[in-house]
């Protein structure tokens, strides 16, 4: 192993392995937290606890790590010694708290002297050069849906290529909330495993797995938290990001989380129907009220080109190809991106009618695998076509002269406090536009 050193101009050049000390003491360095977060403040807790003192232990999915410094921004990062030369960091992201976690790993390993990338899939598949199996990092990382991971990130660990030999982790956000010194923290469910699985089976080798609280973002149920909240969670999630990284770059084995993934596999069937059915019906519950200036940006900002400006309006239009990533709603200038929470139930109400049962008898399939077989494949048609019928209904609705207006007003998120994102503000107050 070659030595590397930091050159942190705050620090100085930082030893990393090789200066003839013991095993024992380099992995004790290499694990302080090096945390000059300027200013005072609460730290994140973590598992129901208050937050305790400087230096205090944090218990995460990915083991106990020692914390020091302050709550505010974290400006230095773990010395970690770093057996790549490569790092690939495959991110999606949608109001920006994966990604902030991937900028975290990557800074990480630049410091121990490696060269690190951070992209989104798509990317990742345009780049033409690839390093040595032995000597590159594989890194997924993602938030959270349903207690599983989304498709996109399923999709990245299936599809991700050059993977067989290579070194590999995985790396999930989940939704933490503050309640004064209290942090609730999220629940990843099956969010890690599914994709390490995949990459596994193809052949790469995992090295660690596990997740980060992040401020919790599905604005279009759950109010953002008030800023010093939503700045306390992500210093506690920089804390956690930096030593799985610092683990990982030494060559170590950072695997968490397991009780989670196990209650996350018992609710396998209810992540399955979210990310089959319940993930197109609340695609289908987003609308843009009177503020809109039809600019734009959701639908270019959309990382799945899921939102159309139609009509003479051009008013945003929510496509199934939605991901439910939020990030539409956190970077709307106007704040005009509302939860239709009332015709939610409208949905659930036409999900609810017996036409798969109607359809299945009138066919004359009514006993065995071809009658449950049947009632699935036309409830799941049924629920597809009743809610895109019914979304089409409210998009024409909202043309009518004050009627969009008055849908603005009768949703609960037009008084929600929006989360902006890491290093972008973090949340902003009820009513601000």
């Amino acid at each position: 192993m070659n030595r590397r050193r930091s050159e942190n101009p705050e620090h100085g050049a930082q030893p990393y392995a090789g200066d003839g000390r013991r095993r024992g003491e380099e992995r004790t360095h290499a694990r302080s937290m090096v945390a000059d977060r300027g200013g005072s403040g609460a730290q994140g807790g973590r598992g129901g606890r208050p937050d305790g003192a400087l230096g205090d232990r944090v218990r995460t999915g990915v083991g106990v790590f020692a914390v020091s410094g302050s709550s505010s921004t974290c400006s230095t990062r773990v010395a970690a010694e770093c057996l790549y030369d490569a790092v690939e960091l495959v991110v999606w992201s949608g109001t920006g708290n994966s990604r902030w976690v991937a900028e975290r790993v990557a800074a990480v390993a630049r410091d121990a002297g490696a060269e690190a990338v951070v992209g989104s899939a798509a990317e990742a598949a345009a780049r033409h050069t690839l390093h040595p199996p032995g000597r590159r990092l594989l890194g997924l990382l993602g938030p959270t849906h349903g207690f599983t991971a989304p498709w996109p990130l399923l999709r990245a660990a299936f599809t991700e290529r050059g993977v067989r030999g290579v070194d590999a982790f995985v790396l999930v956000t989940r939704g933490a909330m503050r309640f004064g010194r209290w942090t609730l923290p999220g629940f990843e469910g099956t969010a890690a495993v599914l994709p390490a699985a995949l990459l596994a089976l193809r052949g790469a080798r995992i090295r660690g797995m596990g997740a980060v609280d992040m401020p919790q973002n599905w604005t279009v149920a759950i109010p953002a938290g008030a800023p010093e909240g939503v700045a306390a969670i992500v210093a506690r999630g920089d804390a956690v990001a930096d030593a799985f990284a610092a683990r990982v770059l030494r060559g170590e084995r950072a695997f968490g989380g397991w009780a989670q993934a196990a209650v996350g596999a018992a609710m396998l069937p209810l992540s399955l129907a979210y990310l089959l059915v319940a993930r197109l019906v609340l695609a289908k519950a987003f609308f843009a009220d009177e503020r809109c200036t039809s600019c734009g940006a959701c639908a270019t900002g959309c990382p799945h080109r899921a939102i159309r400006l139609l009509g003479p309006g051009r008013r945003p239009y929510w496509t199934f190809a939605c991901h439910n990533c939020m990030r539409c709603m956190s970077r709307c200038p106007e704040d005009a991106i509302q939860g239709a929470q009332g015709w939610l139930l409208f949905y659930a109400w036409l999900a609810g009618l017996p036409v798969a049962a109607a359809v299945t008898a009138g066919l004359g399939v009514s006993a065995g695998w071809a009658s449950g077989a049947a009632r699935l494949s036309v409830g799941f048609g049924w629920i597809v076509a009743a809610v895109w019928v019914a979304y089409g209904l409210l998009w024409l609705g909202l043309g009518v002269p004050g009627l969009r207006q008055v849908l603005g007003r009768v949703t609960f998120t037009r008084w929600y406090r929006r989360y902006r994102g890491p290093g972008r503000g973090g949340s902003a107050p009820r009513g601000s536009a």
